[in-house]
């Protein structure tokens, strides 16, 4: 076809077209390749940021070791790495060093190793390592001796953790290390040597001063008893006034002697001491009223300031209280001049999670005073602030020191805080025993009526209770039983590991001293437990027949929460009960404040409670509009039974949202109508809803409603009154 104008048109703007699209294209291709080029700048950025990083934490890694493996050999400590399914141990060079063998690391054979176990340490190391490897601990250490390659005995301590488990909790890997702890032992030897010989020494000086205050006792009691007849005789007034001053010195005598016997038998261990219920502000009265007479005689100011919740009786030794009390206000007179000052304080410090409750008596003065510098020494025996105050006042330098002394043996403490011209404060710290809050020994027609009246108020709690003696179990079972709550039962610390570790255990009564596993032991292995799994902490309570000082303590140090001493009364283990289920529980301090409030259960003091309303308050409120009031009562009876109702049924079906409700709801009404111990119980209530915590709550209830009862009853009383003006 022959090519014309037109044809060649259509075919060049046919071409043109194409042009474009192609021109498109590449366009398109390199804004592809530009973006390409662009990611792969990122990631090639990327990558040389991740090896940088890379090489930084392999620096820092190396860093660390090194440091660590600095520390290690500066400790002289060999590190030992077992895997449980291999019998060989990883050892490093230091252990071949410590034994006199090669230096080198290394694995060790777990047979061989335990065959260099000196055989009285090799029960003790199997023991250890069986705990770890079972998992019932996280951690052990142990000291024990092993056989060198020349044949001696060394001391190592070895330290050991689990590091490594399966999925279903079981050890597979150990770690830990050895010390050679040779020097150490060697030390404690001498050390131990040395106060046995220190001991004996203090015991044979405290044994001859005791014989010779014997030896001269008798003469002087003689010497006093003549005195005394003399004085009944005939005499003239010179010859009274001579013997009077003979009488004087005689006592004066006899006093330094039974404070020389008292060191003595206390350096030697020897003094009795008493723990006996007794009368604590009649024996705070008459010891004031017996030194009270000499400051009167002295123009001096007395007071004795008793605090209004001091109880009447307290458990300790009356005797010894009275000698220090007696020593420090002997002391407040001596110092004090004429027309000066002697205050005698007493009250009682609250029970913490850490200490008991306790006594604190102080007796101040605005005497001589004591200068900084002799502080330090008062207390030391044979010793007065200086060679002056002997000449002036007299005194032997033994009252303070046995006055430290007596405290220390009463599980107290002695605190002085003096400024030389500005006079002295001494301050005494007791514990009040275990059973300080009670009217002393109960009968048992009372121990039983406090059971009934205490009701089911534990109801749904099941407490394990470790006893070891069939009839102290059988008591406590039944105890338990009429106080709603339900008991299982060991007769050892292992059976009661075994028991807890079957669940649902609301609180533990562990007794201390049980065959086997004892009851330390196990409460130890109980908190390991619990920390190794991530669970709720139980309560343990020890029920031990040990009351002497420091017994608390170690038990407390063992992981407990309580204690009582055997014989349990009904009263001390209530209370013992809700204090550590309420401090456990998270919402102790608030239900605490609720039950000091609420009416007492155990009948133990003699006062009346309070009213559960303060109506005169109420009536300030509304005015006095006695009509209001009238209407207010109505709408809070029909109010509280409906809410208790309400509650009973959330206890019942675990309804925290309802229990919280109604809880909050009865908080509100009970503090506007003036009963603050309701509106306390009912807040309680309401913590423990929200913490769904139904045995807390469960324990509250009943004293909500006994209060309630007493509510109801002082509405009722005041519907049934007359109006005012009829």
């Amino acid at each position: 076809m022959p090519t014309t104008p037109p044809r060649i048109a259509q075919d060049l703007q046919r071409a043109l077209q194409e042009l474009r699209a192609e021109r498109e294209r590449t366009q398109q291709l390199l804004a592809e390749l530009e973006r390409q080029n662009h990611e792969l700048d990122q990631l090639r950025s990327s990558v040389h940021w991740e090896s940088n990083s890379r090489l930084l934490a392999e620096e820092a890694l190396d860093a660390t070791q090194y440091r660590l493996q600095l520390a290690v050999d500066a400790a002289g400590l060999a590190l030992w790495d077992w895997q449980l399914r291999s019998p060989q141990v990883y050892l490093t060079a230091r252990w071949g060093e410590m034994l006199g063998d090669v230096a080198m690391d290394g694995y060790w054979d777990t047979t061989a190793l335990l065959e260099r176990v000196h055989p009285d340490d090799r029960g003790l190391v199997q023991t250890a390592a069986r705990k770890l490897r079972t998992g019932r601990r996280q951690r052990g250490v142990v000291q024990y001796r092993v056989r060198t390659a020349d044949g001696k005995w060394l001391w190592i301590e070895s330290h050991g953790m689990v590091t490594e488990r399966d999925a279903t909790g079981r050890p597979l890997r150990l770690m830990g290390t050895h010390a050679d702890i040779g020097e150490r032992k060697r030390v404690e030897e001498a050390g131990v040597r040395a106060r046995e010989l220190a001991e004996q020494a203090s015991r044979a000086k405290s044994e001859f001063l005791a014989n010779i205050s014997h030896e001269v006792r008798t003469p002087l009691n003689a010497l006093i008893g003549l005195t005394r007849l003399l004085i009944d005789s005939p005499l003239n007034l010179e010859q009274k006034s001579w013997l009077d001053l003979m009488d004087k010195s005689a006592h004066a005598l006899l006093d330094l002697l039974n404070d020389v016997l008292d060191l003595s038998r206390i350096e030697a261990g020897k003094l009795p001491m008493e723990n006996v219920h007794f009368m604590l502000r009649d024996t705070l009265q008459e010891v004031s009223a017996l030194y009270g007479e000499q400051a009167q005689a002295k123009s001096l100011g007395w007071s004795l300031l008793l605090a209004p919740d001091l109880p009447e009786r307290m458990q300790g030794d009356p005797g010894r209280l009275r000698q220090v009390l007696g020593n420090l206000l002997s002391n407040a007179l001596k110092f004090t001049p004429r027309g000066g000052r002697i205050v005698i304080t007493a009250r009682v410090l609250a029970a913490s999670a850490t200490a008991p409750q306790r006594l604190r008596l102080q007796v101040q003065d605005n005497g001589v005073g004591i200068a900084r510098k002799h502080q330090a020494s008062i207390f030391d025996a044979f010793t007065q602030a200086d060679a002056s105050t002997a000449r002036r006042h007299g005194g032997s330098g033994l009252g303070l020191a046995i006055c430290s002394q007596l405290v220390k043996l009463m599980g107290g403490g002695i605190e002085l805080v003096s400024e030389l011209g500005q006079g002295s404060c001494f301050t005494v710290t007791l514990p009040m025993g275990d059973n300080a809050a009670d009217a002393g020994p109960h009968s048992a027609p009372m121990e039983l009526s406090e059971v009934a009246q205490a009701g089911r108020r534990f109801a749904g709690l099941c407490v394990l209770v470790a006893e070891d003696h069939p009839v102290n179990e059988l008591l406590m079972q039944q105890l338990l039983t009429r106080l709603g709550c339900t008991v299982r039962l060991a007769r050892d610390g292992e059976q009661a590991v075994a028991r807890w570790e079957q669940g649902g255990v609301d609180l533990v009564l562990m007794d201390v001293q049980m065959p086997g596993t004892n009851g330390l032991q196990a409460a130890q292995r109980i908190r390991d437990l619990e920390i190794g799994r991530r669970i709720r902490r139980t309560p343990i309570v020890a029920v031990t027949a040990n009351a002497m000082p420091g017994d608390r303590e170690a038990c407390l140090a063992a992981g407990m929460d309580g204690y009582i001493s055997k014989p349990v009364s009904p009263q001390t283990l209530i209370r013992t009960m809700d204090e550590v289920l309420m401090r456990v529980s998270g919402v102790f301090s608030d239900w605490r404040e609720a039950v000091e409030l609420a009416p007492d259960q155990t009948g133990a003091t003699g006062t009346a409670p309070a009213g559960p309303l303060d109506l005169d308050a109420l009536r300030r409120r509304l005015d006095g509009d006695d009509t209001t009031l009238r209407q207010l009562a109505l709408a809070m009876r029909s109010d509280l039974g409906e809410r208790l109702q309400q509650l009973q049924l959330a206890l019942q079906a675990r309804n925290a949202d309802l229990a919280v409700a109604h809880a909050h709801g009865l908080k509100g009404s009970l503090g506007s109508m003036t009963a603050e111990r309701g509106a306390r119980l009912a807040k309680g209530l309401e913590l423990a809803a929200r913490s769904r915590d139904w045995p807390l709550f469960g324990r509250v209830l009943p004293l909500m409603q006994a209060e309630a009862q007493r509510i109801d009853t002082a509405l009722s009383d005041l519907l049934s009154a007359a109006p005012p003006g009829d």
